[in-house]
């Protein structure tokens, strides 16, 4: 908030009298000019002390009318303000040419970072363009060597299904002949086992004619040696028989002479 002072405080700064104050307020309020009150009393600002001081050197030095000091005093105080404000029109002016100089200086520099960027997009863009392309390209290669190859896998195929054919046809008259062989084979097979059964029959017979007949010759050679060992053992038990009868008949005349 802007300090401001009363009469008295005014009078002790500048050293103008107080009823003097008072006379050029009045003379200046009656010219339009507006001094601020509190409490129905005089409140002035710094402003209005030079403006006070201003006519008072006017008044005392050059001895002027008080409304004519009044009088001058605001239009030099216009002026001033005039003087002021197209002083800070002027510098308006060239803080906005300087501020429009820097702006455009700013845009000016935007722009061409963005006409670098647009630059770097466009080199990127045809970069991936060319990329694209190439993939593109390659993408064709590959799909026309892919169409090649599925072209030789069909044909490869079909070929091979052919010989599959001819492979299977070929096995199945392999396999009629070798059925064929089997069979016969087996004919003969068992014609030839037949015989060799029959065979076997007669050997098998043979076999047991001569078993039944090495049987009845073992059989017989038991019962002669059977009979050899009954007559031994009995010629042995003879002699023994005589040996003893002998040889009582020899001690019986011993025991008679004793």
């Amino acid at each position: 908030m802007m300090e401001t002072y009363k009469t008295k405080d005014v009078a002790s700064k500048t050293g103008i009298p107080g009823n003097l104050i008072r006379k050029y307020s009045q003379t200046l309020e009656l010219s339009g000019y507006d001094i601020g009150k509190a409490s129905g009393a005089r409140c002035f600002k710094l402003d209005d002390i030079r403006l006070l001081k201003g006519i008072h050197e006017r008044v005392a030095m050059h001895h002027v009318d008080i409304n004519d000091a009044v009088v001058q005093t605001l239009k030099d105080l216009q002026n001033e303000a005039l003087i002021h404000k197209s002083r800070g029109s002027v510098q308006e002016k060239e803080q906005t040419a300087r501020d429009v100089t820097t702006t455009i200086q700013e845009q000016n520099k935007k722009f061409e970072e963005f006409m670098h960027k647009l630059d770097t997009l466009a080199q990127l863009n045809e970069a991936i363009i060319h990329q694209n392309s190439t993939l593109i390209t390659q993408n064709r290669q590959k799909d026309e060597k892919l169409d090649d190859l599925m072209q030789q896998v069909y044909v490869s195929e079909t070929q091979q299904e052919e010989i599959l054919l001819d492979l299977v046809g070929h096995v199945q008259k392999s396999e009629a002949k070798q059925e064929n062989k089997l069979n016969h084979l087996m004919s003969h097979m068992y014609k030839k086992d037949a015989k060799q059964e029959e065979k076997m029959n007669k050997v098998i017979n043979q076999v047991y004619k001569k078993d039944a007949s090495r049987d009845e010759q073992l059989m017989l050679l038991i019962r002669e040696m059977q009979e050899t060992k009954r007559m031994i053992a009995a010629s042995q038990e003879n002699n023994v028989v005589k040996s003893l009868r002998t040889l009582f008949s020899r001690l019986k005349p011993e025991r008679t002479q004793s």
